[in-house]
């Protein structure tokens, strides 16, 4: 005969309100927030007597034990010992229960790797929003290069002037940097043999105030040689005399 599984001992939504005197709907909106983030699973739900009004029923998340621990971190974590206490009145074997620093310790590290993939992913969205940008921004088609804009073939001469660049990092930083300069437009070659091609143009100003930024987050490795976040390995640099 098949043995039915153990369902395992969870908590209310509404007893965790209790713990740390909070209200229920803030509670549920943390619950929810957690899941979305994919720090805990959404719990299920179930209907209970709401004993703030007797035999109504009110929609309560069941919690299990590890997740409660990870919704009071984030809800109130001055009431972690009394979770501890929950869950050893609760529970036949106080054997298995989690000492308070043990079980906190893994909720707020599980905490923190959801901030750091939230992290993570704003600053992937925000290099999107920006490429699309710069990309949108190309669409404009002049008839000429403006006076005081330059190509990547010019800038690249020009910056690498000023900062010892070599041409394959400064076009790393325009490509591969958050905060490249957006392009002013693309212009229209009118050389025969480019057959109406097209070439992006930057602000020199931009170009400029890029690479000053670029080279004052750059990290000294020798006498000659820096490294940056976002570029991979070494690489030369002069930096301006101000």
């Amino acid at each position: 005969m098949n043995m039915l599984a153990p369902i395992p001992q969870a908590m209310t939504s509404l007893e965790i309100t209790d713990l740390v005197n909070s209200n229920h709907a803030d509670v549920r909106r943390s619950i929810e927030r957690l899941a979305e983030r994919g720090v805990i699973t959404l719990p299920p739900t179930a209907e209970v007597p709401n004993p703030r009004s007797g035999p109504k029923l009110i929609s309560v998340y069941m919690v299990g034990e590890r997740e409660s621990y990870i919704v009071v971190a984030q809800l109130s974590p001055e009431f972690t010992a009394r979770l501890v206490d929950y869950w050893q009145a609760h529970k036949n074997d106080a054997a298995q229960i989690p000492t308070t620093a043990e079980a906190f310790a893994q909720a707020f590290r599980m905490l923190a790797d959801a901030e750091q993939r939230d992290a993570d992913r704003e600053r992937r969205l925000n290099t999107i929003d920006a490429k699309v940008e710069r990309i949108a921004t190309a669409q404009t088609v002049l008839s000429a290069r403006p006076a005081n804009a330059e190509s990547i073939v010019h800038l690249r001469k020009r910056i690498g002037k000023m900062f010892g660049l070599s041409s394959q990092t400064i076009d790393a930083v325009m490509r591969q940097s958050p905060y490249a300069p957006k392009p002013a437009g693309m212009v229209r070659n009118d050389r025969a043999e480019a057959e109406g091609s097209t070439y992006a143009v930057y602000w020199k100003k931009d170009v400029t105030a890029t690479f000053d930024r670029f080279a004052k987050e750059s990290t000294a490795v020798s006498n000659q040689f820096y490294t940056h976040p976002y570029i991979d390995g070494r690489f030369m640099l002069i930096r301006p005399i101000d």
